[in-house]
């Protein structure tokens, strides 16, 4: 998978019903939600078997931690945090 400008990390969502869903933090191309295609059994990971399903941009700096919150509800709470400026931002994916 190209994600653009390198992974440093990558979250699969912790919700059954969204576990197609991977959260990564692309260093120099900021964070996106990544949607696998998959079967019951599991996601499949490819170069062309996934979708970008939401850009997160504001950082002005190294794309570096993100995670997912636990919570339940329709959108995700995500927080993630740029390296050199350690700015850490919240938003809905």
């Amino acid at each position: 998978m190209d994600v653009g400008g390198g992974a440093w990390r990558v979250k699969w969502h912790p919700s059954a019903q969204r576990r197609h869903d991977i959260l990564v933090a692309c260093m120099h191309d900021g964070f996106k939600v990544l949607r696998t295609s998959g079967t019951e059994e599991g996601p499949i990971l490819s170069s062309s078997g996934y979708e970008v399903l939401k850009r997160f941009d504001e950082h002005k700096s190294l794309a570096y931690g993100v995670d997912w919150s636990y919570k339940e509800g329709a959108d995700s709470l995500v927080a993630s945090c740029s390296f050199y400026d350690h700015v850490l931002h919240t938003w809905r994916a």
